[in-house]
């Protein structure tokens, strides 16, 4: 990264998310077009890290991906691999001279890492912490992320970083209105969040159930009115009842898999054959749209180290994720 002296540079961190139920539910038209859709997501602290500085080296930097772009001149092009940072800076009213960011997470993950990167370089550029004036920016970052994609985005995945904590996001209106909720103590001694080693693409994996909901397919339909009864049971077994959330995991799970059969790999048919052969198991769904990256897992009371240790030996790391109440934050 060259030999310069580092900037005296604000640290912020940043949460990601673990989705409980209700994704695609958040893509426009599917929440207008379907009456009472809700989404159930939580801030997780696993941390993006990000340093900002308007003085010092000219230069937005990942540490993770070892490349860098100058910031002075500004790019008239989306530099790769960093064109997302590139979008969404070039989007701010103001932006650091210099920054550089760290992510814990693997790419593809399923955790809504991009998203979730995106509302901390606003807040980084913009000096906003976690709020109702961060959560204000989400529209236009949603709309940037479908540029970058070039497929529809749903927009679930920002609030818990503009907002932190536990949400249950009601699609009833232009924009979500969200409710706090305070996940039942029980919930995070049963949860587990591994990673398939398989990155996932959730913009293409929602392409298609949205493709197939507008052209009024009956299936997709169904499973999406599945989808949405499930997350409305879900705001309410978060502060209730692990054994619930677990059975719920179970059937979003399997709602996803009518909408396509590559939600489910290999991996995660072995982890429901030996878990419930072992009897540690007891519910499950992908993070995100599937087809790879992060799993949610619920296990039985009194049996977690045991399911870890048989992750671990199908070469399923588990990730050290606990829920928080933070969003994006100045360190």
């Amino acid at each position: 990264m060259g030999s310069e002296a580092r900037p005296a540079a604000e640290s912020w961190r940043v949460p990601v998310r673990i989705d409980l139920a209700g994704g695609t539910l958040d893509l426009w038209p599917i929440y207008a077009m379907l009456p009472g859709c809700v989404t159930v997501n939580a801030a997780v602290d696993l941390w993006i890290e990000i340093e900002a500085s308007p003085e010092g080296a000219a230069r937005i930097e990942s540490v993770d991906l070892g490349c860098a772009f100058p910031s002075d001149p500004w790019p008239d092009t989306a530099p790769e691999p960093l064109s997302w940072v590139w979008r969404v800076l070039a989007s701010a009213p103001r932006r650091p001279r210099f920054l550089r960011l760290r992510s814990p997470v693997p790419r593809g993950s399923g955790l809504g890492v991009s998203s979730c990167l995106g509302v901390g370089l606003l807040g980084a550029a913009l000096g906003l912490e976690a709020g109702v004036e961060l959560a204000a920016q989400v529209p236009g970052l949603r709309d940037l992320e479908a540029m970058e994609l070039q497929t529809p985005t749903g927009w679930q995945d920002y609030y818990p970083a503009a907002l932190g904590g536990t949400l249950a996001l009601h699609w009833d209106g232009p924009s979500p209105r969200w409710e706090r909720l305070t996940p039942h103590a029980s919930l995070m001694e049963r949860l587990l969040v591994f990673y398939t080693g398989a990155p996932h693409h959730s913009g293409l994996t929602n392409w298609e159930a949205y493709k197939r909901f507008i052209e009024g397919d009956a299936t997709t339909r169904a499973a999406l009115l599945d989808i949405r009864d499930i997350a409305l049971e879900m705001a309410a077994a978060v502060t209730a009842d692990a054994e619930a959330v677990a059975g719920l995991l179970e059937r979003e799970g399997r709602a996803r898999v009518r909408l396509s059969p590559a939600v489910e790999t290999d991996a995660m048919r072995s982890v429901r054959s030996l878990g419930r052969r072992e009897g540690w198991f007891d519910g499950m769904k992908p993070c995100g749209a599937g087809g790879g990256g992060c799993c949610i897992l619920v296990v039985k009371e009194g049996r977690r180290e045991e399911a870890i240790q048989a992750l671990a030996a199908l070469g399923l790391p588990v990730l050290p994720v606990g829920l928080t109440a933070k969003g994006t934050h100045r360190v």
